[in-house]
């Protein structure tokens, strides 16, 4: 960590694993400043760094690590978005914010009204939250960043799918309002010929998407027979097999890569 003042600091992407996989590119340095005052956040906010114009934030309460690690992950996913998409969600203050590890979804000021809901308790329902065109706000959490031991998504990537929501919502729909009746046509000649029972990716087109996404960056649980959420498709390689509709479909927004930055190792057992 190299100091700049008091109110900026950079970080360095100098994790080994990370610099070692990249070492064709430059290191990248992230830097991490109050927010920016034009963003009107709540106090509660005292991390802010631009990614290709979104803005990661967090309390101070998370660490430098894992706050580096989102925005490099963020940087993964947007580099080779379509400008289009990206320019989208960068004009709607598009905004990933990281809950510390002891922080819930209902501690994010723009989810505290979650903590109303006498159905659902959203501080152990969900440890990250989509954004929308109405609150264009993806979250996540340390423990998942990191893959700590106690993780409870331990198997998966929760910003990848919980950014891949926002990229649909926020940055896709607005420009392309046929995209859901496309996803909804293949999602239901997938079920037709038999694919996806008893997965998340069945609920609706924007889990289907989302898991999709998910499969593509190589960061999705597996399990040998569906149960409820997953199945064995997990990977790139597996989706183009299994679903090689949705395959042509996300590869239209992500290029495909070899390694990533996320802390989510690729595991096939089933295939």
């Amino acid at each position: 960590m190299k100091s700049i003042s008091k109110n900026l600091f950079v970080v360095v992407v100098g994790v080994l694993a990370f610099s070692t996989v990249f070492a064709n590119h430059p290191i990248k340095e992230y830097k991490i400043a109050k927010p920016p005052k034009e963003l009107n956040l709540d106090s509660f906010y005292k991390k802010h760094s631009n990614v290709n114009g979104i803005h990661i934030i967090s309390s101070h309460r998370v660490p430098d690590s894992a706050f580096v690690k989102a925005c490099e992950i963020i940087d993964f996913m947007t580099t080779g978005l379509p400008k289009d998409v990206l320019n989208q969600m960068a004009k709607v203050n598009t905004r990933v914010g990281i809950m510390a590890r002891y922080e819930g979804t209902t501690d994010i000021p723009e989810h505290a009204h979650l903590a109303n809901d006498t159905i659902l308790n959203w501080d152990v329902r969900a440890r990250g939250l989509g954004g929308t065109l109405e609150m264009p706000l993806t979250t996540c959490a340390e423990e998942n960043l990191l893959c700590y031991q106690i993780d409870k998504y331990h198997a998966e990537d929760i910003l990848i799918h919980e950014f891949a929501h926002t990229i649909h919502g926020v940055g896709i729909i607005p420009l392309d309002d046929t995209f859901n009746d496309l996803l909804q046509e293949k999602l239901d000649a997938a079920m037709a010929a038999g694919k996806y029972n008893n997965t998340y990716a069945a609920t609706n087109t924007w889990e289907y998407w989302a898991e999709g996404v998910q499969n593509w960056f190589n960061v999705n649980a597996e399990v040998k027979y569906a149960d409820g959420k997953h199945n064995w498709v997990n990977t790139r390689a597996d989706m183009k097999k299994y679903d090689p509709d949705l395959f042509e479909i996300v590869s239209i927004y992500f290029p495909e890569f070899e390694m990533s930055p996320s802390c989510h190792s690729e595991v096939n057992r089933y295939k």
